[in-house]
């Protein structure tokens, strides 16, 4: 979506002994390669120092935020005061100028147009496909298989976005679109970790790796342009997303349809945002709440048993979800110990008080769920995976941002219904059938990449139920 050049603060010249406590650095480069090399140990550690840290990742100046009501306060009370950084632009070779990199006014424009698609109301019809696709998905499956678990939820969750989003569900499309979305996904994470003058250099250089991921976009286009250009032409609205975005009309200051549709550039940089938050975050979280119900036989027993009783022997429903509480739970805290966003990240636009601290216009603020998610102040033994802490009085008297995993305020996920929807459709149908064992030859390690995706996939063997 066209929008003016987003003008950022000049970085910040402070003295170091106003700052809070924070890692010693080395001259220079700071504590950018220990950040490189490790970004969640690196956070980890320095979250030690404090609910407010200084992180000097050079040239930039970072603040980690480690307690809920200092991350309130940028959230929340300050949120006009921040917004996107500069490594928002690393998105946009993908997305373009879509939701998630739109800016200021720019954003709550674009959010109030597309919010209509993602109402309950729409989403929910998309709860039929969700569960036909899961079960016609592990038709394939065999007793005693072992399987890459993250392989087959992401093409599953693949082919479900594909089918609501696009209307699509030929093959070679959702190979081209999934295959392109792998290669951005890496891609964008490897440039984002570079100094940004690196970044652009190297993202020009007719480099291999920026040569394959310049293809991999422009097989995405053609495939999204096609795609648009045939409801243009068809007299009759589809229901999936992409048509509901072609009939959206941007709204003025009261709330009015000012008659302004959305250009097919504006129609191609909203769905692939939509696709990119919504394909691998659901896929990321149902693989890392398999592995945890996987390592845990007792409660994967609960799960199995809930949904003999809720469900039985049909087809699960939309009608359902509200009685599964255990998988409910289950769930949640997979998110919070998995979060498939991991961390949430601003730059300071204006300069505002924090805990004490003066933070200057064209500083970076972090906030971590991975490890806000883990503090044991707020949740006890915080590194174990324990469902049953999920109850209605825990949840009431938890700190609002203690967990966060679709962040919150103005920018909280605005696809997080569509998610959960999803992500329990899969999780009630295939619990359904089967049970799963974790490879005990393989050790799972989060990957800090745009999401928290488990190095090496996620080996499972595969266990037919009755």
């Amino acid at each position: 979506m066209t929008s003016a050049p987003v003008t950022y603060p000049p970085r910040p010249v402070v003295d170091r002994l106003t700052l809070p406590p924070g890692p010693r650095e080395l001259p220079i480069v700071g504590q950018t390669f220990q950040y490189m090399w490790n970004p969640i140990r690196f956070m980890e550690k320095a979250a030690t120092y404090g609910d407010l840290v200084t992180l000097s990742t050079k040239p930039a100046l970072v603040y980690l935020v480690n307690h809920p009501d200092l991350i309130r306060d940028v959230i929340i009370t300050n949120h006009q005061k921040v917004d996107r950084g500069p490594n928002t632009e690393v998105m946009k070779l993908l997305t373009g100028n879509g939701l998630i990199t739109a800016t200021g006014t720019d954003h709550l424009r674009q959010r109030r147009l597309i919010q209509p698609s993602l109402q309950r109301a729409r989403i929910e019809r998309y709860a039929e496909t969700m569960q036909s696709y899961a079960e016609s998905h592990q038709g394939n499956w065999a007793d005693g298989q072992r399987v890459d678990l993250g392989r087959e939820l992401s093409l599953l969750t693949l082919r479900i976005v594909v089918k609501t989003l696009f209307g699509t569900e030929l093959a070679d499309e959702v190979r081209r679109i999934g295959a392109a979305f792998a290669l951005s996904n890496s891609y964008i994470t490897t440039r984002a970790n570079q100094p940004p003058r690196m970044r652009k250099l190297f993202h020009r250089l007719p480099l291999p790796y920026s040569v394959r991921f310049k293809r991999a976009r422009a097989d995405l286009d053609e495939i999204i342009y096609a795609l648009i250009a045939e409801r243009r032409d068809s007299p009759k609205q589809g229901e999936d997303l992409l048509s509901l975005l072609m009939e959206a009309h941007f709204a003025d200051e009261d709330g009015e349809s000012s008659g302004a549709g959305l250009t097919d550039e504006q129609v191609r940089d909203e769905t692939v945002t939509m696709f990119a938050a919504g394909h691998e975050t659901t896929a990321v979280t149902l693989i890392w709440t398999c592995y945890l119900l996987a390592t845990h036989p007792e409660l994967q027993a609960r799960f199995h048993a809930e949904l003999d009783r809720v469900i039985g022997d049909r087809a699960a429903t939309l009608d359902d979800l509200p009685n599964l509480t255990f998988m409910d739970q289950a769930l949640a805290e997979a998110l919070r110990l998995y979060p498939p966003i991991w961390f949430w990240g601003r730059m300071a636009f204006e300069p505002f008080e924090l805990g004490g601290y003066h933070i200057p216009a064209g500083a970076f603020i972090l906030a971590p769920q991975l490890i806000a998610q883990r503090d044991p102040r707020f949740f006890d033994a915080a590194l174990e995976f324990r469902p049953d802490r999920w109850t209605g009085e825990f949840r009431a008297n938890l700190p609002q941002f203690a967990y966060f995993p679709f962040g919150g305020g103005p920018r909280r996920c605005i696809g997080e219904g569509f998610a959960m929807m999803e992500a329990k459709l899969i999780l009630a149908t295939i619990g359904r059938r089967w049970a799963m064992r974790h490879d005990p030859r393989h050790k799972p390690e989060a990957l800090p990449l745009i999401s928290l995706r488990p190095k090496g996939g996620m080996p499972m063997f595969l266990e037919r139920r009755g």
